[in-house]
């Protein structure tokens, strides 16, 4: 929707640019008596009003030349976390909080935040039993980019404040009316850890109320699961579907979350970074989209220790 609004006011300013000087010239002769009647501070104000039409109307052609030369804008985060020493010693119970869904209570950061559904991802191309067998098999703690880049991508969401990624309408639509829904490629399926191939469906949370509780917000996909014996945990997310309110370009999002061996002391190093696109700089800078991915992210990995901790006080 943003392209649309974007093209809907660079018409306008255009016209208001090439209307408002013929209007003030209008009338005979070299010195118009169209403007005489009126007083000196609105011609003043007129002036400055068609400065300011012709400089906003400058900035939205060069935002937009820029896209049509170099491409779209790219937003990069990253966000480093180190666990505190787990309630038994490894980092199995915070990789749950990052990958397995079966283990988190309802006050983990994505479900205070969106309603979930599991879903099995049929890519075009890609065989979806083979691969999901394969990723069953490898790990059964599995999903942890999805909930973190889930919750970067909901904070640059909620600077938004617009309609959503640009062409969100290449999703499927439902019956015309410009409420975006998941596509039928995606198979629901009971929740469970993430595997290659297995993803997520976000919506706005229902009990929020508004004009988007319940709607689809995206649908994230497991493209890559790494849970070696020893060495790094590291796990690849994509956006495979976006909805109304989502901040980036339809299937550019793509997260990674890497956590490292425990330490010495117990501690868990934990890195998301992440990367998508935007078409427009000015929207790109308008909404923090950078800073509040970087702090969404962070944001998440602070909760999630808050939540392990505190279930070790409990226990």
């Amino acid at each position: 929707l943003w392209p649309r609004i974007s093209r809907i006011l660079l018409a306008t300013l255009v016209f208001l640019s090439l209307v408002s000087p013929a209007v003030a010239a209008y009338g005979s002769g070299k010195k118009s008596k169209f403007l005489a009647a009126y007083p000196m501070l609105f011609k003043f104000f007129l002036f400055w009003w068609c400065v300011f039409v012709f400089i906003v109307m400058g900035i939205y052609i060069v935002d937009h030349l820029l896209c049509k030369k170099y491409g779209p804008a790219k937003v990069a985060f990253s966000a480093e976390h180190i666990f505190k020493s787990s309630p038994t010693g490894g980092r199995e119970v915070f990789w749950a909080q990052l990958a397995d869904p079966t283990a988190w209570s309802v006050n983990h950061p994505v479900l205070q935040s969106a309603d979930l559904r599991m879903v099995r991802c049929e890519t075009p191309g890609k065989g979806g039993g083979d691969g999901d067998a394969a990723g069953v098999t490898n790990g059964h703690a599995a999903n942890g980019a999805a909930a973190a880049a889930t919750a970067a991508a909901d904070g640059a969401a909620a600077a938004d404040g617009g309609d959503g990624a640009d062409g969100a309408a290449a999703v499927a639509a439902d019956g015309g009316d410009g409420v975006v829904t998941p596509s039928a490629k995606l198979q629901p399926i009971e929740l469970a850890p993430l595997a290659e191939g297995l993803g997520f469906i976000l919506r706005h949370k229902e009990s929020d109320g508004g004009p988007r509780a319940g709607t689809f917000f995206c649908t994230r996909e497991c493209t890559k699961l790494e849970v070696p014996a020893e060495g790094t945990w590291r796990m690849i997310m994509r956006t495979v579907e976006v909805g109304n309110g989502y901040p980036f370009n339809p299937d550019t999002e793509e997260s990674e979350v890497e956590m490292d061996p425990p330490g010495e002391d117990g501690s868990v190093r934990c890195v998301i970074t992440g990367f998508a696109a935007v078409n427009s700089r000015i929207f790109r800078w308008w909404n923090n989209l950078e800073p509040n991915a970087r702090l969404g992210a962070a944001a998440m990995l602070e909760a999630i220790e808050s939540e392990v901790l505190s279930a070790k006080k409990k226990a």
